[in-house]
């Protein structure tokens, strides 16, 4: 399975919503970096803060993205069916 190696094939890549221009995510290949903002009453905010992408950016750290599981089970069944049909017609 051959795909270009963009972010949406990636399998560090979740999409978390889109624009106009397309789709956006988070990048998950390494652990998120630390975020503070200012909070109301001079308190701060801390949280994370993973890097946002578009589906066709692209970095080295590429790895494709294996099938989901409902991938593998669907393409599993397509194939027991058409060995079933295969054997029915050799009958």
């Amino acid at each position: 399975m051959s795909t270009a190696a963009i972010c949406e094939h990636c399998k560090f890549w979740v999409e978390t919503g889109g624009t106009d221009e397309g789709l956006v995510g988070e990048c998950r290949h390494h652990a998120p970096h630390p975020g503070l903002v200012d909070g109301a009453g001079g308190g701060a905010l801390r949280f994370a803060l993973w890097p946002v992408t578009r589906e066709n950016d692209w970095c080295g750290r590429f790895e494709e993205r294996g099938l989901a599981n409902h991938e593998i089970l669907e393409r599993v069944a397509l194939i027991e069916k058409m060995e079933a049909e295969r054997k029915a017609r050799a009958r």
